[in-house]
């Protein structure tokens, strides 16, 4: 019943609007009563926060709060990989006859996520898929130092990521709204895929002007000029109201950790380690 409601949403047009009212300007009072509600009811860790909340003029700028200084320490192993996010390990495994895993007896082509140029770097590699909850962190950085030198935007439709999505919505991070960061490491090419969701009100990068759900129906492959250099750790993008991230890492080149299903991982934690070939 709630995918068949959910169905007949307009949900891009839903989601746009949801970006303009969290960047709307409220009465403090308002807003306030509204942030302490979400803290308490998410459990949000106040304690992490950078800047007071009670200084804050709208709930996006409270959604893409930064972290105290050392609040997520990067974990400095030569040749690890470290998570993206804060955020639960939802699937991870290997790219199998050009097919990721959307849930148990699910999958998804690895063609329909990152188009055909790229699934070809990617062929028999390995993915990793990072669901963020409404209480997670939604600052998005780099699992490794890399050169980003193009990025590419698949506009989409805006699902829910969270079990209706993913139960019910075939290819469900394929049809979704999607920018996806190409990291070119010593760890070979990694791809940074930020995933859309309903009420996500935009995605935004640090290298590029470009925002997700703008209404147009497009794909673009562009370039960075000049290329943008990223330390692991450094701050790659932000979800406005939150969603999920793929990691897709080439053939032989990535190790995970003793990983499990439904794992809450942390930004900077160690997820793996990437091989020389």
């Amino acid at each position: 019943m709630r995918y068949q409601l959910i169905k007949l949403l307009p949900k891009n047009l839903l989601s746009r609007m949801a970006g303009v009212l969290a960047d709307t300007k409220l009465p403090s009072p308002l807003l306030q009563s509204f942030l302490k509600g979400y803290i308490k009811f998410y459990q949000v860790r106040l304690e992490e926060v950078e800047h007071p909340v009670d200084r804050m003029k709208n709930f996006t700028e409270f959604f893409t709060r930064s972290l105290k200084e050392g609040a997520r320490p990067i974990d400095p192993a030569p040749q690890g990989v470290v998570s993206p996010v804060d955020g639960k390990l939802a699937q991870f495994g290997p790219i199998t006859d050009g097919l990721l895993t959307q849930t148990k007896g699910v999958f998804y082509s690895l063609v329909d996520l990152v188009g055909e140029s790229m699934a070809a770097e990617f062929l028999e590699g390995y993915f990793l898929t990072l669901y963020l909850s409404p209480a997670d962190y939604h600052r998005i950085h780099a699992p490794v130092a890399g050169t980003v030198r193009r990025f590419s935007y698949f506009s989409g439709q805006l699902w829910p990521v969270n079990n209706i999505g993913i139960r019910h919505v075939a290819g469900l991070f394929s049809v979704n709204e999607r920018l996806i960061t190409p990291l070119e490491s010593p760890a070979g090419l990694v791809a940074v895929i930020k995933v859309g969701a309903t009420v996500v009100g935009k995605i935004t990068t640090a290298y590029s002007g470009l925002t997700s759900n703008s209404g147009h129906s497009t794909v673009l492959n562009l370039p960075i000029e000049p290329p943008r250099q990223f330390q692991k750790g450094q701050e790659l993008a932000q979800f406005q109201l939150g969603s999920t991230v793929i990691l897709l890492f080439q053939k032989g080149r990535f190790t995970p950790e003793a990983l499990e299903p439904g794992q809450k991982v942390r930004m900077g934690q160690l997820i793996g380690h990437w091989a020389d070939l």
